[in-house]
This record gives structure tokens, C-alpha cells and sequence, in this order.
């Protein structure tokens, strides 16, 4: 039986994420898919703007045969944490045959080429590089800058969203010595457009409009299928979930946390704790506090990043610490097909560490880093709670208290 993998944020699943998956399985010949998806906050730094479980069940009903939660720690990094730490979690699976993720131009043969001279930087590149950086370039614009004067890459395979991505999973492909194989799906539609009545709705367009009470306009570019599981979530009030519901809690943890403290926050690098911390002497919504603290070379959604991981206390030494441990310390179920159910079976007996699906017996199942890095999901759970827009269901330990999705 072959199963593809994917690695997704689904926020929200739209008709471009199932159009996809049709895509996908038809090209792999795959009989099943298995997702690893973000969980309560995303690879931009944000809250998702439904929770988890709802966009479990989403993406359960258009396709999925099963759901893997992506811990906080790593979903909310840089995108080469990111999909290292996707890769390996569905490379550790021992179930997944074929890796597909989207791309701009569905062009596998120049991407990994390109992840090749990316993973084995020669001193030409880093000489580039570090004169990009200098300048005062962001990483990923100082990076396209030198690999496109050593190479005969285009541009548009260095810079645009899912390529990045792409070359980051090719990467750790390498990396890892992983036996799945890769494959690439050209992407329909703009990923910036805002647009919703252009072919494929952005997850941006889609996350705009209703950022602005306009469900009406956004539900025609969700499948039909999963109009209900999000209106439900609508009408109840805990959705959609934006940066701005937590500008209190963000304020607090800054007025209570000194520069040096700060300075250990992951990706805090080069006197941007001044800076985070001058933000608040002038800056009240998140917005403008990102707008102060970002320059040229640190974009909003490192600046974003990084007031998560303030938040969340998540320090650089400890992504460094779960980056190098020699496997995942565990491996956790949202949800999965009942029909399929066969999947959860295969997934026990084949995966390379622990698999959880029901939190209540973890302290059976996981070892000190297992047990230290869930705690952070419940931490990143509650935190996304609190921003739901009716208080009534900001409750804490859903973790523990919400059960798998089965369909």
C-alpha cells in the first residue's frame, strides 16, 4: 500500500489544498495520504485561525487518511526548522512512500539541484552570502542573491513562498538520508493574491475576508463539504483567531522580561532585545509593534516569530537541543480516517518513536524530552484559546480534553 505525505498548515483547507491531494494521489498512484500539519499557531509566527482540531476535520473529509500535529516548537521556526522537523516526523512514520509538497513552478529537477548547493555550501556562497548579509539583506534575500551569482538558478526558484519551502524539505531529504521519495505539484493560483473570485482563493484572501465578517464571500472558495464544520466554529465564537487578541498577554511578558532575558529567545540575534523592548514604550497593537521593531533585514514574520516565541518562552538553545536529538520524541495523532483505520495500526508498528493519541497516558509513553516538549503544545494550546472571540470557550487543557477526530 503506498502512502504520500504532506506537510501543511491548512489554514484554513480550501478548494486549492483539495485539488491538491486529487493531484497528488493520482501522480504518486498513492492509496492513502498522511498529513503533518502546524497545530494552534503557524510557520508566519500566527495564530491558526481555526484551532486544530477543526482543521483536522477539514482536511478528514477532502482526502486525508490521517493527521499528524507538528509541534509548536518547530512549526512556528524559521522554514528550514520547519521542514526539518517535518520531514523527519513523516520519514519516522515508517509508513510514508512519497514526500509532495507544492511549488511555483513544479519543476523538481531545478529545485534540487538548487537544495543541492544549498545543503553543500561551497566558500564561494558563503563569501556571497556574508557580503549579502552586510549590506544589510534579509537571510533568505541574501541567500538568492549568492546562490543565483554561483549558479545558472533562476530567481523565481530561490524567492517565491512554496519554493523556499520546497528546497528547505528537499534539503532534509538529504539530510536525513530519507527513503521517501520527493515529488512536486505545481500550484494553481497567487499565494499573495487577494483575490477571491480569481481561480483558487488565497489562504490569505480566504483569512482576510474573514478577518473582516465576510464568511459569506470567503465559504464559496471552501469545499462544500467543510461549510458547516466552519461555520460551526463561527457561530460559537472560536473562530477566527487573529495576532491581536493576544495583545495584552504579549505586553505583559515584555513588561516583565529584562534584555538579557529576552536575548535568549530563539532567533534573537544581533541587539534586536533593545529594540523588541524600546517597541513598547511607543507601540501598543501587535501590528505596529512588529512595524517598529522590523527593518530591512529582519522581516514581519521573523518579527513576528520571535514575539510567539517570547510568549511561549521558547529559547534558541532548546530548538538547538530538539534539532539534534538522533529522533523525534514522539509522534502525535489529530485524527484519521475510520474507514481507514488500518493507517493508526501501521503508524504503531512501524514508527520510530512514540506515538501518541491520548495525552492522559503520555507520562507512560514519553521520555523527559517527550514529556517537556508537550508541555509547550499545551502551553501554545491554552495561549491559542485565549484568543477566541467568545471568552465562554477560552478554557485551558484542551490538549487533554478534546478527543482525536475520527471520521
Amino acid at each position: 500500500m503506498k502512502t504520500l505525505g504532506i506537510v501543511t498548515e491548512y489554514n484554513p483547507f480550501h478548494k486549492g489544498h483539495a485539488y491538491m491531494i486529487e493531484e497528488a494521489k493520482k501522480k504518486a498512484g498513492a492509496d492513502r495520504v498522511v498529513v503533518v500539519m502546524s497545530g494552534s499557531f503557524v510557520q508566519r509566527g500566527e495564530p491558526a485561525i481555526f484551532d486544530k482540531w477543526t482543521r483536522t476535520e477539514a482536511a478528514l473529509k477532502n482526502g486525508v487518511d490521517m493527521v499528524l500535529e507538528l509541534p509548536v516548537l518547530f512549526a512556528a521556526s524559521n522554514a528550514e526548522t520547519f521542514a526539518r522537523a517535518a520531514v523527519r516526523t513523516l520519514e519516522e512514520t515508517g509508513i510514508v512512500d512519497v514526500l509532495c509538497f507544492g511549488s511555483e513552478s513544479g519543476d523538481l529537477h531545478s529545485m534540487q539541484e538548487a537544495a543541492r548547493l544549498m545543503e553543500n555550501e561551497t566558500e564561494e556562497f558563503q563569501k556571497l552570502l556574508k557580503e549579502q548579509l552586510d549590506e544589510g539583506l534579509s537571510y533568505p534575500a541574501a541567500r538568492t542573491k549568492a546562490l543565483e551569482t554561483v549558479s545558472q538558478i533562476s530567481s523565481e526558484i530561490l524567492s517565491q513562498p512554496n519554493h523556499i519551502l520546497g528546497l528547505e524539505y528537499l534539503k532534509a531529504l538529504e539530510r536525513y538520508n530519507c527513503t521517501m521519495e520527493p515529488m512536486t505539484i505545481k500550484r494553481e493560483g497567487d499565494y499573495n493574491s487577494p483575490s477571491l473570485t480569481d481561480g483558487f482563493a488565497s489562504a490569505a484572501a480566504i483569512r482576510k475576508a474573514l478577518a473582516e465578517d465576510r464568511s459569506t464571500e470567503a465559504m464559496p472558495q471552501l469545499p462544500e463539504n467543510v461549510h458547516d464544520v466552519y461555520n460551526k466554529a463561527l457561530s460559537l465564537g472560536t473562530a477566527p483567531v487573529f495576532w491581536n487578541e493576544l495583545t495584552d498577554a504579549l505586553h505583559y511578558k515584555l513588561r516583565m522580561s529584562s534584555a538579557d532575558e529576552i536575548k535568549e529567545i530563539a532567533e534573537v540575534v544581533e541587539g534586536l532585545e533593545n529594540r523588541i523592548l524600546h517597541s513598547i514604550d511607543s507601540c501598543y497593537d501587535i501590528k505596529d509593534v512588529v512595524d517598529f521593531i522590523k527593518t530591512k533585514r529582519y522581516t514581519r514574520t521573523k518579527i513576528q516569530r520571535i514575539l510567539l516565541h517570547i510568549l511561549l518562552d521558547i529559547k534558541e538553545k532548546e530548538v538547538n537541543y530538539f534539532m539534534n536529538l538522533p529522533k523525534m520524541p514522539y509522534i502525535r495523532v489529530l485524527g484519521f480516517q475510520k474507514e481507514n483505520s488500518g493507517i493508526l495500526a501501521d503508524l504503531t508498528e512501524n514508527a520510530k518513536c512514540p506515538v501518541l493519541t491520548n495525552l492522559k497516558k503520555a507520562p507512560e509513553q514519553l521520555n523527559e524530552d517527550g514529556l517537556a516538549l508537550l508541555a509547550l503544545e499545551k502551553t501554545a494550546t491554552d495561549l491559542h484559546a485565549l484568543a477566541y472571540p467568545n471568552p465562554i470557550y477560552r478554557a485551558p487543557n484542551q490538549d487533554f480534553t478534546k478527543p482525536l477526530v475520527i471520521l
